[in-house]
């Protein structure tokens, strides 16, 4: 599917993921610069960041027409006029780069089934005279880990070997070492060309003889060719290949095609040959869209325009993108090494969750077992379901946001599969030397990370996992009687007020998570749980309940549920009541944090995040969200730049509340226009019907991501920055709640309790001629919803007059649809 098509000039910074689900992936920008990998420890070309858009090489292409140089990347000189036309589908990119010499086509892509990058380059004579052309590859290859970029790049160079093939250069180094220690190397990196246009006259298999005195848009070394068989060792190697110099008459095109592979198989290298013809390249090409296209047609909409439509049925992909890709791999996204974080794991599964896939339940049950004994966490996502670590680079913190998002999870998966069983599945808890919320060690750790009482492994309930984690966050309060922001909550960049800062904001969370847990527990006579959380529900004493656990020695007891409820209750009414007492400000809009001298953020400024996580949790009355919708309106929208800051500008470093304030105002978590939290907000505005401002603010950031000038090819970013840039392209978890704002607010396809309930909250401007659609999974089908709204009004101006579904007029309560649904306004 061809989602979106852009013409550019001059080389602004796009840049796109190419991916396959067997892990294979690259950074592809459109004048072909950007590495390709395997994962962090496997590049066959060289790691990029930001910087790499502009000053890297990739994948290196020299044309020369009539002896001048000519590059695929666009370098050239001769070159900073051309126009370049792209589009993008999923899986490829296809670039037509034009002057009044030549028209270049280069289509690049991933296939889906196989650990390789391909390309096919047409090149096409526009002049009217004849045209000398010699084309040479010369694609640095990397062949090493992310680590060696500064440690020790010349020395592992001499690991190289190198060894001309037909139609290529292999590279398969001796070793590698770099923080795993010494490691003999089994892997091989190849480059491959071939043309059924021009044929092959020579290698360059040697960086240092190649350029020879020179550079890589100016080598001197062109007579220093090797031919196949040849080997060099101990040397940066690059994919040189050297095609016969024709003429080209005017209108003839010539195609060459190139693959950058990674593999342990030297048989998928003769492989890979067979498909750098035509009609193999476009075979596998069509092959892979279609099999992409089944995996990713499971929330596609028909809104306001099409090219709204188009570009926000991209959408879906953006989930995938952040599970095969972790928060590494993309030029922004520079840190890391493929993993993600607690929250990353459970916003991710939102999608999941939403598109009915039922795998969902194992992994939603594996992640429980991330949990301590304390109600912390293990932060960091390790290479197995189930397996996780205590941090990366051992840096151990708590973030009082990370108890809140399991709960989010879970309960959105009973509401669309009614599976309440899962509570009662037992499995167990994370264990390491971190105690008393990772303030304390122990001695006594298993080597399995896996929590063990009198030397059997102790399981508890998800019930349990869920109550643990939430009452001691309700417990962790401060001075104010707000919940204690730890390390951080939500942004990360509030990381240096451990001592006295405070979470107005996820206070609002936690209080509607004690009241989801408490319609669980309404549901049972009595549960199970472990002895000391049963006395920290009663007496709130957490650091009485920490030592306690510190040495684990306990079996599950039953309680009473309704005493359970009665304890729980008592504290949630307490915070409740001290955010009404004492976190809204004389502007209306509530306060958002306590710093780290235990004063309040905001003195007259306003953060959104304290009114979104109000707003989402619904602890407010309406009258007081519709004032904070008018003052958040008024203090910290701006459409231009995408809709709503983060927060307003403190115009100094706050030492005393985080990092985030060291950066420049309107960038990352120092109030850029923050898609994550922006939608949390907006998502929120609509549990109030307070329809028109939620709409403007969710359609802003779709209108900003959709603007040439944001940078973004396709989906959307997690933060625009003050020049209406986006940054951080598709990883984060702004993809699942823009997803969520659609089909849940927007649509209103609302599951409770596994039945389906419509309650469309749309303008009269997201409908085409009076249609609006969305086609999406519901109860394992794929559905197509439509919505009829023949008066063109805005809502909350129109009701539903008729539901049918599949044919037959239906009630709004919903529990199996086949095809689809019509939705008829009035």
């Amino acid at each position: 599917m061809l989602y979106r098509r852009i013409q550019l000039k001059n080389n602004l910074g796009y840049y796109f993921p190419l991916f396959n689900q067997n892990g294979f992936k690259s950074t592809i920008t459109p004048n072909l610069i950007g590495d390709v990998k395997l994962d962090y420890h496997h590049y066959i070309l060289e790691p990029i960041s930001e910087i790499g858009l502009y000053d890297s090489y990739g994948r290196h292409v020299i044309i020369y027409i009539n002896d001048v140089p000519y590059y695929l990347s666009g370098k050239g000189i001769h070159q900073q006029d051309d126009i370049l036309d792209v589009t993008y589908n999923s899986i490829s990119q296809k670039v037509v780069r034009t002057n009044d010499k030549y028209q270049i086509t280069t289509t690049s892509f991933i296939p889906y089934n196989k650990q390789v990058e391909l390309h096919e380059i047409k090149y096409l004579n526009k002049t009217i005279e004849n045209q000398k052309i010699k084309v040479i590859t010369a694609p640095l290859l990397y062949g090493r880990s992310v680590d060696n970029l500064f440690d020790h790049r010349h020395v592992t160079s001499l690991l190289n070997r190198s060894e001309v093939i037909e139609g290529g250069i292999l590279l398969k180094p001796t070793l590698s070492f770099d923080e795993r220690g010494h490691i003999k190397n089994d892997y091989l990196y190849y480059f491959l060309a071939n043309s059924n246009d021009i044929s092959i006259d020579g290698y360059y298999p040697s960086y240092d003889e190649f350029i020879n005195g020179g550079s890589m848009l100016y080598p001197k070394g062109l007579n220093n060719k090797y031919q196949v068989g040849h080997k060099v060792s101990g040397y940066e190697t690059i994919g040189g290949v050297s095609f016969k110099e024709i003429t080209l008459k005017p209108n003839e095109e010539i195609k060459f095609y190139m693959a950058f592979g990674i593999t342990l198989k030297e048989e998928e290298i003769f492989n890979t040959k067979t498909l750098l013809t035509s009609d193999s390249f476009n075979k596998l090409l069509v092959e892979s869209n279609k099999a992409n296209n089944e995996l990713y047609q499971k929330m596609q909409f028909y809104i306001k325009d099409d090219e709204t439509s188009k570009f926000l049925s991209f959408l879906e992909v953006q989930p995938v993108l952040r599970r095969l890709f972790g928060n590494s791999y993309l030029p922004h996204h520079d840190y890391g090494k493929g993993g993600r974080g607690w929250r990353d794991l459970f916003q991710d599964l939102l999608f999941m969750i939403m598109t009915f896939d039922k795998s969902v339940k194992d992994q939603l049950i594996n992640n429980f077992k991330g949990i301590r004994i304390d109600g912390s966490n293990a932060t960091i996502i390790g290479d197995k379901p189930g397996k996780f670590k205590a941090d990366r680079n051992n840096i151990t913190r708590v973030w009082s946001d990370h108890s809140a998002w399991p709960l989010l999870s879970i309960d959105s998966y009973i509401n669309y599969f009614n599976d309440y069983e899962i509570l009662l599945e037992k499995v167990s808890y994370f264990d390491d030397q971190f105690t008393h919320y990772t303030r304390k060690t122990k001695l006594n750790v298993s080597n399995d990370n896996i929590l063990r009482s009198n030397g059997e492994i102790y399981k508890g309930t998800i019930l349990e996992h869920l109550i643990l984690q939430n009452v001691v966050s309700i417990y962790n309060t401060g001075e104010k009687g707000f919940i204690r922001i730890e390390d951080a909550d939500w942004n990360d960049g509030l990381d240096m007020a451990r001592d006295l800062g405070e979470t107005i904001s996820f206070t609002h969370f936690f209080i509607n998570n004690i009241k989801i847990l408490i319609k669980y527990l309404n549901r049972f006579e009595e549960v199970e749980l472990f002895e000391s959380l049963g006395i920290l529900i009663e007496d709130g004493n957490l650091s009485k309940f920490f030592d306690k656990v510190k040495n684990f020695n306990e079996v599950s007891k039953t309680y009473q549920t309704k005493e359970l409820i009665k304890h729980l209750q008592k504290q949630i009414d307490k915070l409740k009541n001290n955010i009404y007492k004492y976190a809204f400000m004389e502007n209306g809009a509530l306060q958002s944090y306590v710093d780290n001298d235990g004063n309040w953020l905001d003195n007259g400024t306003v953060s959104l995040t304290g009114q979104a996580m109000a707003l989402l949790s619904m602890t407010i009355v309406k009258e007081d969200a519709t004032t904070i919708s008018k003052v958040v309106k008024n203090r910290l929208f701006n459409e231009d730049l995408g809709g709503y800051h983060l927060n307003e500008n403190y115009n100094e470093v706050k030492m005393n509340m985080g990092r985030a304030y060291g950066f420049s105002y309107n960038h990352k978590e120092n109030g850029a226009v923050f898609s994550h939290m922006a939608l949390m907000y907006t998502y929120g505005l609509f549990n109030y019907e307070l329809s028109k401002n939620a709409h403007e603010g969710t359609f802003a950031i779709i209108n900003q991501a959709m603007n040439k000038d944001s940078l973004i090819p396709l989906g959307i970013p997690e933060y625009f920055t003050d020049k209406g840039h986006g940054k951080y392209f598709y990883l984060t978890g702004s993809a699942t709640w823009l997803l969520k704002v659609l089909k849940e607010q927007i649509f209103g396809l609302k599951m409770i309790d596994g039945t389906l309930v419509i309650k469309p909250q749309m303008m009269a401007s997201d409908f085409i001629l009076g249609v609006a659609k969305i086609k999406t999974i519901i109860f394992d089908n794929l559905v197509e919803v439509t919505f009829y709204n023949k008066n063109n009004k805005d809502h909350p101006h129109y009701e539903i007059d008729k539901i049918v579904v599949d044919g037959i007029e239906s009630s709004n309560q919903i529990t199996k649809v086949k095809a689809r649904i019509e939705v008829y306004l009035v």
